[in-house]
């Protein structure tokens, strides 16, 4: 049982719907890129815009180790040793690596270890 020329479609049909086929995969993926791109887009703004600015980032204190600290960066799980940057939360007084703790801020401002928000310290005179 063997097909015969007559019940084939044309090549030129076969392109056609081939081509077709094709042409919609193409728009399918660039419309799904499109969506991703804008979801990103929003996704990159909220964590912006719930992080701490470079400015807030300063007004933490900054200061080195000195001697082996008895206490370990919540972040990294690395010893605090002599001679290291670190920053000491200003709300709790957890201290971390400075190294580890600004990426963290920059995208949640809370503590690593006890989620204390971050709220900055203003000093009024009288």
């Amino acid at each position: 049982m063997g097909f015969s020329a007559a019940e084939l479609p044309p090549p030129l049909s076969l392109i056609a719907i081939f081509a077709i086929i094709i042409v919609y995969m193409v728009i399918c993926y660039l419309v799904l890129d499109l969506i991703d791109q804008q979801q990103g887009d929003t996704n990159d703004e909220i964590s912006r815009a719930s992080g701490l600015s470079v400015e807030e980032l300063k007004e933490i204190s900054c200061f080195y180790i000195k001697g082996q600290a008895n206490s370990t960066c919540a972040i990294c799980l690395d010893i605090l040793w002599d001679a290291e940057l670190c920053r000491n939360f200003p709300t709790c007084n957890h201290v971390f690596h400075a190294q580890c703790i600004d990426p963290w801020l920059a995208k949640k401002p809370t503590c690593p270890t006890c989620r204390t928000p971050f709220r900055p310290q203003f000093s009024f005179l009288q």
